[in-house]
């Protein structure tokens, strides 16, 4: 490739006129490129210059070396340099060298620009012929005394030399970052600044770096590094937005801070160090993600050039990814730098070097990494660290393994029969005794019983993960635990499941363990979760439903309990039969959250029938489902009669009375005959077994029997024997049922029984003091206003039908209904109601409804 030339300067008077202009040019090189080089390469000489320099004068005076991106995307390498005072105006004369370099093309020899920097292709004079062919190549300075120099350079600047890179980076990924001012006496050292930071930049990018080496007039420079000297930086201070002033020029100025990017730390130590070819090394190690730390880091460490500490650990995270990048020497040496305990910084984490031990014992020979393994393992004895990962026998190799043993040896044993060790360490000292060969059989005991207490008080994450991983490293431990659980399991099924399910245990032991393979199997009981059971959480929306279809629903939901149980039963692989507690155990796994409904221990007492669940000690269960069943529970008085025919010895006496108080509920719902024969009738028998039931069986009998005694089939003496019985509860249970607004409907509906109703609360007058009392308020608050709504049809229509029961109660009716006053007929309502819903009250037969007429 040849490079087109420029030379620019002051011409003499003749032909062309005089005064700057170029003066010779290669052919070709397009006007528009000559017109914007004529505004680059001018000079103005130092403020402090002599204005008559003489010949060594001349060779102080500072040399702007420029590379500047033209509009047009080309590129202008150019030197101008002064050359001394004439007739051309009052800044002397100077005289510019220039090549123009076309897009994409670089340097011949894929050098970067600032290598041209002392070619003694650069001339001080124009050609005479004035038509300068053009140029094929630099001559670099040699690169041997260039990079001590540099080197020492480096070390000079070493305060500002990770800012300046900082900077650098910013400018070669953010175009519009603030441009780089270097203060320097001499154009030489910012020369030599663009040497540094093009050594270190990667890839393209010190090829495409602009920069000038000096210029008076710093604001209106384009390159991404300006030089200037001290008398002219004041022009850009104080515009960080715009400018990154640098001030190197005096040893009293402050350096500035080091910066948070760990790449420009990195290669500022790199050449503080001269090690400027560990950059090359870098970009061809991995130059895929430009101004990673990580390869020059690794590559440092491994020549023992110290690097910050957070290069430190990304370069243990790329070694960790590419080790396949670094030639075995390399590796070895970086290994035993990050390895070795040092001064010059902490040491790196323990997770960092176990991460990097993992990824490498797979791939790289026991040999290399046993610094490394050693390390660790000293670490995790002294209490440094629990972060050794899984490894095999033979990664530690001898010398290593026996002096650590030895070593070591009892301290570690020492920690492990220590209670208060946590067993996040414990599992980590158990890695180390089984790599290092250090028995610890005899330890075994201890250890099971502090993992088991581990698990089974809800770990965090960290420890559950510990004794994970240590459980399925040691045979001998995970079978003590898994035995140890199993017994803990027929206590604590719940407690048991959830320590597994926490800690992600999976401990199905041998055929002996069933409780334990049922706790591993056992669905999580938590909502949201699968296996929790939808049907526990819409119970309370079920039951508030239509009373049809709660029955359907807790049976279904039953049958889904069940086949969960039976599935438990079938994992333990042991016969509840043969083995009661199984069954105690698959029912604490299944009703976790809560005890069975009555309509789930009505399906278990019928598949098990009553033994088993008296062995395993689950026959409680079943009891307290009938019992402690909401009011509303349907299948509650029908279990009560099953537990008493299946196992009444297996009841105490006074849960006996209240599972029978239950079953003469079922009798009375399902209209039983024989009900009023045992015992004297209903209400004797409700008397009897109420006074020792819990409240919610003694109210749910009383309402029961309130419903059947407003029924039209009672027996005869029912209601006189619930009249002179005055019992409170009973009484007022009457009352309260003859007072829904079902029973309500019924009376307004069906005339038999408003006259059945008039009968009876007319009767039995004197029975007792709350019998008179409930019924006279019933007569006047509940079936006056009714008969007060009913048509005169309707009204006759209850009259005959009270007549029918008895003559005399139907002049007393009508005695009862006649008016208070002339007015009261008048006031009495005539309007029809209409029908209510079809009473759910068993015994009752209600006439066809058609339209009531008015009087």
């Amino acid at each position: 490739m040849s490079l087109p030339q420029m030379h620019y300067t002051s011409a003499p008077p003749g032909p062309d006129g005089s005064g700057f202009r170029f003066t010779a040019v290669t052919p070709g090189v397009p006007s528009s490129v000559l017109r914007e080089a004529e505004q680059l390469v001018g000079y103005e000489p130092p403020r402090d210059a002599p204005s008559r320099p003489t010949s060594s004068d001349l060779a102080l005076f500072p040399e702007m070396f420029s590379y500047t991106r033209l509009t047009d995307g080309t590129g202008l390498l150019s030197r101008t340099v002064y050359t001394g005072a004439d007739y051309s105006g009052r800044w002397g004369n100077f005289h510019a060298h220039a090549v123009h370099l076309p897009v994409g093309d670089l340097l011949p020899g894929d050098l970067p620009p600032i290598a041209a920097w002392g070619a003694p292709e650069w001339a001080d004079r124009s050609p005479e012929d004035g038509t300068p062919p053009p140029l094929d190549a630099f001559t670099p300075v040699p690169p041997a005394g260039l990079r001590a120099e540099l080197a020492a350079f480096a070390a000079d600047r070493l305060p500002w030399l990770a800012a300046v890179l900082a900077d650098l980076r910013r400018l070669a990924e953010t175009p519009h970052a603030p441009q780089i001012v270097l203060v320097e006496e001499e154009s030489g050292r910012v020369a030599h600044w663009v040497m540094l930071v093009n050594a270190a930049l990667p890839g393209g990018f010190a090829h495409s770096l602009t920069f000038t080496t000096y210029t008076r007039r710093p604001q209106q420079a384009r390159q991404q590094i300006i030089g200037v000297r001290p008398e002219d930086v004041r022009s850009v201070a104080g515009q960080p937005h715009r400018y990154s002033v640098h001030d190197c020029s005096a040893p009293s100025t402050a350096a500035p801070a080091a910066p948070a990017d760990a790449w420009a730390r990195t290669a500022a130590a790199v050449w503080a160090a001269g090690a400027p070819r560990l950059f090359g090394q870098a970009d061809e190690a991995d130059g895929t993600v430009p101004f990673a730390p990580g390869p020059l880091a690794a590559l440092a460490l491994a020549k023992g050039i110290p690097v910050p500490e957070d290069a430190r650990a990304d370069a243990v995270e790329w070694v960790r990814d590419r080790h396949d990048a670094l030639d075995e020497q390399t590796l070895t040496r970086f290994l035993r730098a990050v390895s070795e305990a040092g001064t010059d910084a902490p040491e790196l984490p323990s997770e960092t070097l176990a991460g990097l031990l993992a990824a490498l014992h797979t791939s790289v020979p026991a040999a290399l990494t046993a610094p490394l393994t050693a390390r660790l393992v000293s670490r995790a004895v002294r209490g440094g660290g629990n972060g050794l990962p899984p490894l095999p026998a033979g990664a530690l190799p001898e010398p290593y393994r026996g002096d650590l043993a030895a070593e070591s040896g009892e301290e570690l044993r020492r920690s492990l029969r220590d209670p208060v060790t946590p067993l996040t360490r414990v599992a980590g000292l158990l890695r180390v005794a089984r790599l290092l060969g250090v028995g610890h059989e005899d330890l075994t005991p201890g250890l099971v019983e502090r993992f088991c207490a581990g698990l089974m008080s809800v770990p965090g994450t960290a420890t559950a993960e510990a004794l994970r991983e240590a459980l399925a490293e040691n045979d001998g431990l995970r079978h003590g635990v898994a035995v140890l659980l199993d017994g803990r399991a027929a206590d604590d099924p719940p407690g048991v499941a959830r320590a597994l399910r926490d800690a992600r245990l999976s401990l199905d032991g041998p055929d002996a363990l069933p409780h334990l393979r049922m706790c591993a199997a056992a669905p999580d009981p938590r909502p949201g979760t699968p296996g929790s059971g939808a049907g526990a959480a819409s119970d309370s929306g079920a039951r508030a439903g239509d009373a049809s279809g709660v029955r359907e629903r807790d049976r279904a939901w039953a049958r889904d309990r069940n086949g969960e149980l039976h599935r438990l039963l079938r994992v333990a692989r042991v016969s509840h039969h043969e083995d009661p507690l199984v069954l105690r155990t698959a029912v604490a796994l299944v009703w976790e959250d809560r005890g069975p409904t009555a309509a789930e221990a009505s399906l278990l007492l019928g598949e098990n029938g009553a033994g088993p669940h008296v062995a395993a000690g689950t026959w409680d269960h079943l009891v307290t489902a009938a019992l402690d069943a909401p009011a509303e529970d349907q299948e509650a008085p029908l279990l009560a009669r099953q537990l008493i025919a299946a196992a009444s010895e297996a009841i105490g006496r006074p849960v006996l009375n209240e599972l029978r108080l239950l079953s003469l509920v079922h009798a009375l719902d399902e209209g039983e005959a024989d009900v009023s024969v045992a015992q004297g009738g209903w209400t004797a028998r409700v008397r009897a077994l109420a006074d020792a039931a819990r409240p919610g069986v003694r109210n749910r009998a009383a309402t029961t029997l309130a419903r059947r005694l407003l029924g039209p089939d009672r027996p005869g003496d029912e209601l006189g024997e619930l009249a002179r019985s005055d019992d409170g509860d009973l009484i007022d249970a009457y009352a309260s049922t003859a007072r829904t607004p079902v029973f309500l409907d019924i009376l307004r509906s069906v005339p038999g029984r408003t006259a059945d109703c008039f009968v009876a609360w007319t009767s039995h007058a004197g029975a007792s003091p709350r019998w008179d009392l409930t019924r006279r308020a019933l007569l006047d608050e509940v079936l006056r206003p009714v008969v007060q709504s009913l048509s005169d049809s309707e009204v006759h229509a209850v009259e005959d039908a009270i007549g029918r029961l008895s003559t005399a109660r139907a002049d007393d009716f009508r005695e009862w209904n006649r008016p208070t006053g002339g007015l009261g007929r008048l006031f009495r309502r005539r309007d029809r109601r209409s029908a209510g819903p079809t009473s759910p009250w068993r015994g009752d037969v209600e006439p066809p409804r058609g339209k009531r007429g008015s009087r």
